[in-house]
């Protein structure tokens, strides 16, 4: 009897241990369908799209690109896609009420959570693209509204600097979120 019983511990306490050695999903906001599998066609469509808005805007100055939920998607799966170790992972855009929303995973060590982050766009009166965090939740957790301000601060510094310089010779003036896409109209100068 007592063998058994040993066999038993052995087991349980080996079924413990791997259990230790595996990720552990602590929850958090599911996203409204399954996280879709990139389409690299999506992002040369995107690509496509820009490169006939400029061509468009030469004859009339006046830039319009409408981008799909679909696009975006593509574009942060492919930036991420650089670094395997990157904290976000398997993102989702959903453009809707004037919102970009990103649902995704967050890894860290072991632990796994899901996460989304809700963001209003606008454009100040320089041309600039300006982001504000509306809600973040991070697992289970909703993201505190004082630390909202400082991470919207913090996601402008660093999107800023790596869009504006890109879009010399261009001067964004709207952005327009529906159900779907997201439309920027500006101008060449």
């Amino acid at each position: 009897m007592k063998t058994r019983a040993l066999k038993i511990l052995w087991a349980v306490l080996a079924v413990a241990l791997a259990s230790l050695a595996c990720t552990v999903n602590i929850g958090g906001p599911t996203p409204p369908a399954p996280p879709p599998t990139p389409n690299p066609q999506a992002l040369d469509d995107l690509k496509a799209a820009w490169k006939q808005a400029v061509a468009q805007a030469s004859s009339t100055g006046e830039v319009t690109v409408t981008i799909t939920a679909e696009q975006l998607t593509a574009l942060l799966a492919a930036k991420l896609a650089d670094d395997p170790d990157a904290f976000f992972q398997q993102p989702q855009v959903i453009l809707q009420d004037n919102q970009l929303i990103i649902y995704g995973q967050a890894h860290q060590s072991k632990i796994t959570a899901n996460v989304r982050v809700a963001l209003s766009v606008t454009v100040d009166e320089e041309g600039v693209p300006r982001f504000h965090l509306d809600a973040a939740d991070f697992g289970p957790l909703p993201v505190p509204p004082g630390l909202l301000d400082g991470l919207s601060d913090m996601l402008n510094e660093s999107l800023t600097g790596k869009i504006v310089p890109q879009a010399t010779g261009f001067r964004l003036e709207s952005i327009a979120i529906g159900n779907g896409t997201m439309t920027l109209r500006g101008h060449l100068h």
